[in-house]
């Protein structure tokens, strides 16, 4: 059954569904799900990252990180924990800059290790051959949701990585730094507008009678009545449209319990605003093309943009940890440095090849790309 067969028969047995759940079922159904089994990233998928654009993102990345670890005073121990890995990339150029240049900072080679939170077996085989060498065996769904640590492996620079399906299953008894790059925009988002007779109202998703066809509607729900009851919302004009993401809200939650715990710190990177926005940002991709979100269940990317008001909401929930940021990406790679990185690799490449230094630099610092 496809899962607009699946969607279509559930609707009509049960009601119409939330935004949320939608977005929840098309991305992480076991059979159909987007990421359990068509993700493609890369010019030839559905969407690029900044890693898969060039290892000068992940180089950066691990300049941070042994610069936090070094000011932290911690042991020359470096953990990390990655959710949402893809393909292995970021980890792998954050592992690598840290092996290479972890000595002169500390004096000696690093001890690394890496916890990360997967549960695509595309994704899992990719990673392990990576960050491996090869994939030792094939991992499978039931391995996966039946072992907290469904596979450990050493790998560049002797580090020790453990694969868990939930961040829940990972060691919180040490100091991590927690890495998500395009991570939580992919957590469900649950959408709502204020109308002129009833007040705040949910968007959902309803199906024909006579086709299978999926399509928006609203209907009074209990989580509606309490964006009604919330003072934050009241002001908002007739017409207004808001997402939340209860996901995001309670990942980041656990981060920052995790760091209160243990030490450590997290870096979010991702798209979004630092407000409130009045506009639904809910959308699909498909081979680089915004499509239907609810055409083509399964075979595209879903996404919605980052609320980073409300993370900083819940870290603010949690004693002894602080928000810094947001600041764009284009700030943050520059301050640690990467027009001079890119400055090294333009000079040392072949005149063919500079156009596309060139390129990766504009891609990942131009306000018009991902800066």
């Amino acid at each position: 059954m496809s899962l607009l067969s699946h969607f279509c028969r559930r609707i009509r047995l049960t009601g119409p569904l939330n935004v949320g759940e939608l977005m929840q079922d098309v991305i992480m159904d076991p059979k159909h799900g987007y990421y359990p089994q068509a993700a493609r990233i890369g010019h030839k998928g559905d969407f690029i990252t900044a890693p898969e654009l060039t290892p000068v993102f992940g180089e950066i990345i691990g300049a941070w990180s042994l610069l936090y670890w070094q000011q932290a005073k911690l042991p020359p121990n470096v953990h990390f924990t990655e959710l949402g890995p893809g393909r292995g990339t970021l980890m792998r150029d954050i592992i690598d800059t840290v092996g290479i240049i972890g000595p002169a900072f500390f004096g000696k080679a690093p001890k690394l290790s890496a916890s990360l939170i997967e549960i695509s077996e595309q994704f899992i085989a990719e990673q392990e051959k990576l960050l491996c060498g090869n994939v030792r065996n094939p991992i499978t769904p039931q391995q996966i949701f039946d072992n907290p640590n469904y596979l450990t492996r050493t790998g560049l620079h002797k580090a020790k990585l453990k694969w868990y399906s939930m961040l829940d299953h990972a060691p919180d008894n040490k100091p991590s730094l927690y890495i998500m790059n395009e991570f939580l925009d992919a957590l469900p988002v649950n959408q709502f507008q204020k109308t002129e007779d009833k007040g705040w109202v949910e968007i959902m998703v309803d199906v024909e009678q006579d086709i299978d066809k999926l399509f928006y509607t609203t209907y009074k729900t209990g989580r509606s009545i309490k964006i009604d009851q919330d003072k934050d919302f009241s002001d908002l004009p007739v017409g207004s449209q808001i997402e939340h993401s209860p996901q995001s809200d309670k990942v980041v939650t656990s981060l920052a319990e995790r760091i209160a715990k243990s030490g450590g710190a997290a870096l979010i990177i991702d798209y979004g605003e630092d407000q409130l926005s009045t506009e639904l940002t809910f959308r699909a991709f498909k081979n680089h093309q915004q499509v239907n979100p609810l055409e083509d269940l399964g075979l595209c990317d879903l996404t919605a943009d980052v609320n980073f008001k409300d993370l900083k909401k819940s870290i603010a929930n949690v004693e002894g940890v602080k928000a810094h940021g947001p600041i764009t990406q284009s700030s943050f790679l520059t301050l640690m440095g990467i027009g001079e990185r890119f400055k090294q690799l333009y000079s040392r490449v072949p005149e063919d090849k500079q156009d596309s230094i060139i390129h990766a630099h504009d891609f990942l610092c131009s306000p018009d790309e991902m800066g």
